[in-house]
């Protein structure tokens, strides 16, 4: 891609919850904006979120990092008081405002004030982590594991006590499908793993 293709852009993201709609931020031309979902953002090819939590995110990434993409998350989502005590001047001279509260759009742009620190200290790759498509394919798999197993604890627990549970195998049984589904889908990820399961018998 040259350097004068669209799809070098950046773009910083607060990501939104309940249907609302993602607030951006373009440095590029200093323009704020809104999308309803992160596929509206395929013009740009490096795309920063300050957020994986949202439902449906997985979906939402999934075709851009498919389509050759370049996304990355803020791993430090604890400093986020911190950063808008730090760039409260900034936030006020960019917003034309005396007090600054939490907005989306601040957020978007305080993400990308996140950004240029990190590129001028060299530690990028400290406060972003790239989102690859292993990520994409695997970690809500990974997600409902952890719920429906931590079901299968409480229940094991309710028959501990001679509480009559008649749901308990029917949920073990949910449970090793889904995990039987993570193995199905590393394999097809990373094909040399499933050379080695054949190689060690492994193989259902």
């Amino acid at each position: 891609m040259g350097e004068g293709d669209v799809k070098v852009g950046r773009v910083f993201v607060d990501t939104a919850w309940n249907s609302k709609p993602h607030a951006c931020y373009d440095p590029l031309t200093d323009r704020f904006f809104e999308v309803e979902e992160l596929a509206d953002l395929k013009d740009y090819g490096e795309i920063y979120l300050n957020s994986l939590l949202f439902p449906g995110i997985w979906r939402e990434l999934r075709g851009l990092i498919a389509d050759g993409r370049r996304v990355y998350h803020f791993t430090r989502p604890w400093w986020w008081r911190d950063l808008r005590r730090r760039f409260s001047d900034d936030l006020r001279e960019r917003f034309k405002a005396e007090d600054v509260k939490k907005s989306d759009f601040g957020d978007a742009y305080l993400l990308w004030k996140v950004y240029e620190r990190g590129v001028a200290k060299g530690n990028l790759y400290k406060l972003f982590k790239p989102i690859e498509i292993m990520d994409v394919e695997l970690r809500p798999l990974l997600m409902r594991e952890a719920i429906v197993a931590k079901m299968v604890d409480r229940l094991e627990k309710l028959k501990d006590v001679d509480v009559h549970v008649d749901e308990v195998e029917e949920v073990k049984e949910l449970l090793q499908g889904v995990r039987w589904e993570i193995v199905d889908r590393g394999f097809k990820l990373m094909p040399w793993l499933s050379r080695v399961s054949k190689e060690l018998g492994l193989e259902r």
